[in-house]
């Protein structure tokens, strides 16, 4: 008797596993095409252009980047051109999967604090990184597969 009973038992928790597990995912629509997704940003970046990096990063609501690697001038009227971001875990410098370029309006803020992280992180998009970010003015959006 106690074996049917925990067989039930058994059956009606993995039912019910398989339920809530149904309902966890259903609120969230799964991106199946990283490219397509990123290619929204870039036709619509009118409405990005001239805003804060906050703006974008809030409108990613379904993937945001996981990899940023920017880029760095000497000169201290523009140190920051552009900043690279992936939508994968792979090595940042391996060539492969899609890349979100956003330009940056000219500033003189300091890249210091920036460079170290990245460094630090091994270019993971953190929240280090994206404090620093979240402020800088967007200029341009280009999207990209290598």
């Amino acid at each position: 008797m106690a074996a049917p009973l925990k067989l039930l038992l058994f059956v009606f928790l993995f039912f019910l596993n398989g339920f809530l597990k149904s309902q966890e995912t259903s609120g969230k629509k799964t991106i199946t095409d990283t490219l397509a997704y990123a290619k929204r940003f870039e036709i619509n970046k009118e409405k990005y252009i001239g805003k804060p990096f906050s703006l974008l990063l809030k409108d990613m609501m379904q993937m945001q980047p996981k990899q940023a690697k920017s880029e760095f001038r000497e000169d201290t009227n523009y140190p920051l051109p552009s900043t690279a971001f992936t939508f994968s875990d792979k090595d940042i410098n391996s060539g492969n999967g899609v890349t979100m370029i956003v330009r940056w309006k000219a500033d003189d803020t300091a890249t210091t604090p920036l460079e170290f992280f990245e460094q630090e992180h091994n270019y993971r998009f953190t929240p280090n990184e994206k404090n620093f970010l979240e402020k800088k003015v967007i200029r341009d959006i280009t999207v990209y597969k290598r």
